[in-house]
């Protein structure tokens, strides 16, 4: 898997988050890869809104990083947005090899409370295993516990847990036979 940085994210987020993943995912994030830092696409700003549209940003990457890599995943602390929401935690090629987060609205800063380092790490990495689910075909799940659940609220990303339920836990097994 490569993590690749948007200038300007936090690196010591960035050099936390694989062996968390390599927790949840056992045997298929073994090795991880830093790629530079990258500049963020400017076709992806929106400045009425102060975001940068999701898509345009994994559009670049598919184009940039082609289908030679493996899993990317991509980390910025701007915020982002897709066409139908106003804000995104992240988001993912479903199936796919692209996925991307902000660090942005993870922060607890954010919404007024005090700054926190091991809830702002906990929700990015439920975010990261979230988005990077969805490349694997997995979809949203109806239970509220599990990563794969749809966070649309701080609050949501809060009462989910880091991993797959049992459900969600047998389809990436099933996905990963059919890989094999």
């Amino acid at each position: 898997m490569n993590i690749i940085p948007i200038e300007g994210t936090l690196e010591s987020v960035i050099q936390t988050i694989p062996e968390r993943l390599k927790d949840v995912f056992p045997n298929v994030i073994d090795e991880v890869e830093y790629r530079p830092e990258i500049e963020m696409p400017s076709k992806a700003y929106n400045p009425s809104r102060d975001q940068y549209r999701a898509q345009i940003i994994l559009h670049h990457i598919a184009k940039k990083f082609g289908s030679k890599e493996g899993k990317i995943l991509v980390i910025t602390s701007e915020d982002l947005y897709s066409q139908r929401l106003n804000f995104i935690f992240g988001q993912a090629q479903k199936p796919g090899k692209i996925a991307i987060i902000s660090l942005h609205r993870l922060k607890p800063e954010f919404w007024g409370k005090k700054k926190d380092r091991d809830l702002f790490l906990a929700r990015a990495v439920k975010e990261c295993v979230h988005e990077l689910g969805h490349t694997f075909g997995l979809d949203h799940c109806e239970d509220q516990k599990c990563v794969m659940s749809f966070s649309n609220r701080i609050e949501h990303t809060d009462r989910k847990k880091a991993r797959f339920c049992e459900k969600c836990e047998e389809n990436m097994k099933s996905f990963l036979r059919v890989r094999e």
